[in-house]
């Protein structure tokens, strides 16, 4: 996973013009990190995935702007999230992704807790 970070003071943001993609990898940008939340925009080429997860100290929303996602849900269970949905994961609750499409897949994370803990899990 690639992650860029936007030096910003502003307060409206373009998803399509901040989203970038890389034939190697998903790749991540983050727009806003405050001491309370963050916000990243997701460039998630076919076959490109957003490894298995959880945070457990807060909660991870996923806005899918374009395209379609297989969700992980964890213990072997998924579903397919596309463009207009959101979901929800708690804390300590299982997520990540991969697309499986044929289309670029573009969505919003914003993440609730004071700071980003991540730890890898099984989809």
């Amino acid at each position: 996973m690639m992650t860029y970070t936007l030096p910003s003071s502003e307060r409206t943001f373009d998803v399509e013009k901040l989203v970038r993609f890389s034939d190697e990898q998903a790749i991540v940008t983050e727009i806003v990190i405050t001491d309370r939340s963050s916000i990243a925009v997701w460039g998630v080429r076919p076959g490109q995935q957003v490894q298995a997860h959880t945070h457990p100290d807060g909660q991870d929303t996923w806005i899918v702007i374009r395209g379609e996602l297989t969700y992980y849900l964890g213990n072997g269970r998924k579903k397919i999230i596309s463009a207009g949905q959101i979901d929800v994961a708690e804390p300590s609750q299982v997520h990540g992704a991969i697309n499986e499409g044929t289309e670029d897949a573009v969505f919003l994370s914003i993440y609730s807790a004071p700071s980003l803990q991540v730890v890898t899990a099984f989809p």
